[in-house]
């Protein structure tokens, strides 16, 4: 089989993942206007605005882990643990989360950080701090604002790290808001549409990039 007809294969066997995830962002959306904020919605992706948690009525970074980032990592097929405990060579700083099913054919750790939206930055910076205080087992870090996500790998013992995947849905959120916006209209199509980046996240397809990482390093 070809590397494109490989391709299509994957695309075809993740299908489902897009239609999955546009249901959890959309929730995420109704959320806000269950809570009477749409316009708080709409400066946060619109507007580069932060999210504010006397806005919202709770912690933004657990607002966002509960109606996101649990839900999308879910779709992807990551069984994950939040504030997981044991890592205590990390100057005992305890990641927003750790995945247990990457399935591996080496020993490793995976753990993430997840900061709101138009924070994406301050993620990333943890996750390669996080690099650089533990040069024990290969590392893969996931870094996610809900809109961004990143994912690192480290060799063992090396200062080095490497790009596995990247995604920006920033053209998706910004479409979202329109939901809850009488004078425009949702266009659902081309929401799905920029949702498609997402699917090289699936568990399987950060397994064998990994894998193949590995094997090169």
């Amino acid at each position: 089989m070809s590397s494109e007809e490989t391709a299509v294969t994957r695309i075809a066997d993740h299908s489902g993942i897009g239609e999955q995830l546009l249901r959890v962002f959309e929730a995420f959306a109704d959320e806000f206007r269950e809570r009477e904020i749409p316009g708080h919605f709409s400066n946060v992706m619109r507007d580069g605005k932060f999210l504010k948690g006397d806005t919202v009525g709770q912690a933004p970074e657990r607002f966002v882990e509960e109606h996101l980032i649990w839900p999308s990592l879910s779709v992807l097929e990551y069984d994950y643990r939040p504030q997981p405990y044991g890592f205590p060579k990390w100057d005992k700083t305890t990641p927003d989360f750790s995945i247990l099913n990457l399935d591996l054919p080496f020993d490793s750790v995976t753990v993430g950080e997840v900061k709101t939206p138009n924070k994406f930055e301050y993620a990333e910076e943890d996750i390669k701090s996080y690099f650089k205080r533990d040069l024990g087992d290969p590392t893969i870090g996931f870094a996610t604002d809900g809109v961004r996500w990143l994912v690192l790998a480290r060799p063992e013992k090396s200062t080095e790290h490497k790009e596995i995947a990247r995604v920006d849905l920033s053209p998706c959120f910004r479409k979202l808001p329109s939901r809850h916006e009488e004078e425009e209209s949702y266009d659902l199509m081309a929401t799905r549409k920029e949702i498609s980046d997402m699917e090289v996240l699936h568990r399987e397809e950060i397994t064998e990039q990994i894998t193949n990482w590995h094997e090169e390093a």
